[in-house]
């Protein structure tokens, strides 16, 4: 006869076995939400090979670390100017193992993962917090799903990571371990600047919530304070002050109607859906009842995904953040969830055994009216998007990577070039780069900062900085046009004096210039040996001596 003991340790051993396979069981939903997110990622991936211009410059910084270069981006220079140290640091140290030249490979395979995760990470939170199974599972869906998410996810840049780890502090949170919380905010603000508003808002739910030392992990982040300190001689990256000086483009007319109403409609979108998409207002009404199910549940912690989406969008416009989409990806990971919730509720109603008929009604309809929708919307829009994705990555190949190629193959080694856009150019040129919009040449900033016209700014650049080689868009010398605004010579007399001191080297268009003219032609031009480098062009005109736009003069 068995013992006591044996029937009590069987029954135990039982007992364990059902809780596996029940928890095993309610991570099903998740696990077949993923499968087929991730095999939406897989096809667009193949069929696009997308991979996303700034990632190139995080590429280039990982590259030298791995090389033992340093953390540079030209070597010698030491220049902040990637915003994502905690993801350069990553890929520096595969790429040490695995080899520097594979780090846009690793990219390209690892930040999908993080951005996989994270749809898993942030399901088992919000279910821990109280968040209905149904409504968790729609809101992965949608992260899944959403074109923005595919797109920031695949692209090699440092965004899916960035919401994992919104993910993960939000997981560590929903189990009351605000001190691993505390430690993955201190990472997402390694990741990227802007993590510190989730992760103030992180902290002050913990507070709120009666956690305990919420703030004493964000010690973290003192070693890279240290060094960047010590090493950049700055805290900020230089990519901030870049963005908001050389660049601010029309966002720098904050308060001006117009621009207030466009730049609304650009952060609202950031909410999920555009104010002119057919569906906009369908979604509008699952935000409501998301956060109609949110105010319900027990959890405060789940106040932030109503909360974070306003205050995000609040501060990027106030800090004059370029309009750049991959900004926007933080402020969808709580918004589709919280739209998830929404959906959940609708569930629930049409579920609810005691619930009055004409509400179930209204709730089935609603759930056959958002499907109808996303199926007549959605679906014909996904072989279109990689499409058009398939044929900007081509351009990509073919127009910036081919530059860079170009530089690397007919210059020489130390040779410097100047141009704007130094992702694929500056990553396959391998040369020293003098970065017309700054973000790794301070300088530049600083010639922005006294002046506010950019014909007077690349006068600057020209005459003070003495590039080999620089590469504009072909319309800015053809129609004396900035891409920034305003002329590219201020006077007849600088033009003639830039002609006699380059001549062109190589024009490029890009395989599919209909899909942006403005932007699919580049030039190459190349500075006459024979002229001295201190020769300065004739110093900045007065107004009354502007010059028209026409083609360049003769060579």
């Amino acid at each position: 006869m068995p013992s006591v003991a044996m029937k009590t340790a069987e029954a135990s051993d039982s007992g364990r076995r059902r809780a596996r396979l029940s928890r095993a069981a309610e991570m099903l939903p998740i696990a077949a939400v993923a499968a087929a997110g991730c095999a939406v990622w897989l096809r667009f991936a193949l069929a696009t090979r997308i991979s996303l211009e700034d990632a190139y410059i995080t590429f280039r910084y990982a590259g030298n670390i791995a090389q033992g270069d340093g953390f540079v981006y030209n070597l010698g220079e030491r220049v902040l100017g990637t915003t994502t140290p905690l993801q350069t640091l990553l890929l520096a140290g595969l790429g040490r193992i695995l080899g520097a030249h594979n780090i846009p490979l690793v990219a390209t395979i690892l930040m999908p993962l993080f951005g996989a995760a994270a749809g898993v990470v942030a399901y088992s939170a919000l279910v821990r917090l109280g968040l209905p199974r149904a409504g968790a599972a729609a809101g992965a869906l949608l992260f899944y799903l959403h074109p923005l998410v595919t797109k920031t996810s695949l692209g090699g840049m440092e965004t899916p990571l960035v919401i994992f780890l919104m993910a993960l502090s939000l997981r560590f949170l929903s189990r009351n371990q605000s001190v691993a919380a505390a430690t993955a905010v201190a990472f997402i603000a390694l990741c990227r600047i802007d993590g510190l508003i989730w992760g103030a808002l992180i902290i002050g739910v913990a507070l709120l919530s009666r956690h305990r030392r919420p703030l004493r992990q964000a010690a973290v982040i003192a070693p890279w304070l240290i060094f960047s300190t010590l090493y950049f001689g700055s805290l900020a990256p230089n990519t901030m002050l870049a963005k908001g000086v050389v660049r601010p483009g029309r966002e720098d007319l904050l308060f001006q109607p117009l621009h207030f109403g466009r730049l609304s409609s650009f952060y609202v979108s950031g909410a999920g859906l555009a104010i002119g998409d057919p569906l906009f207002p369908l979604w509008l009404f699952l935000l409501g009842l998301g956060v109609y199910a949110v105010a319900r549940a027990k959890r405060r912690e789940l106040l932030l995904l109503p909360l974070f989406p306003p205050v995000y969008a609040v501060l990027m416009y106030l800090g004059r953040a370029p309009k750049y989409e991959w900004y926007l990806a933080p402020m969808l990971f709580p918004s589709l969830f919280l739209g998830g919730a929404g959906v959940g509720r609708i569930i629930s109603w049409v579920g609810a055994p005691k619930a009055d008929w004409r509400l179930r009604t209204a709730a089935a309809i609603c759930i056959g009216v958002m499907i109808a929708l996303a199926i007549t919307n959605g679906a014909p829009n996904l072989p279109k998007r990689m499409r058009h994705t398939k044929l900007f990555q081509e351009n990509e190949f073919g127009l910036r990577r081919a530059v860079g190629l170009w530089l690397r193959d007919n210059t020489p080694t130390d040779a410097s070039v100047a141009m704007e856009a130094i992702g694929y150019q500056g990553y396959y040129s391998n040369r020293r780069i003098i970065d017309m919009a700054g973000l790794i040449t301070p300088r530049v900033i600083d010639f922005k900062a006294s002046t506010g016209s950019n014909a007077v700014l690349f006068n600057r650049i020209v005459t003070e900085l003495h590039p080999d080689y620089i590469v504009l868009r072909s319309f800015e010398v053809d129609e004396n046009r900035h891409f920034n605004g305003g002329a590219l010579f201020d006077t007849d007399a600088h033009r003639a004096a830039f002609f006699d001191r380059y001549r062109e080297a190589a024009r490029f268009v890009a395989p599919h210039p209909e899909l942006a003219p403005l932007i699919t032609h580049l030039t190459v031009y190349q500075r006459n040996r024979q002229e001295s480098p201190s020769r300065d062009l004739p110093p900045a005109p007065g107004p009354e001596r502007r010059v028209s736009a026409r083609s360049p003069a003769k060579r």
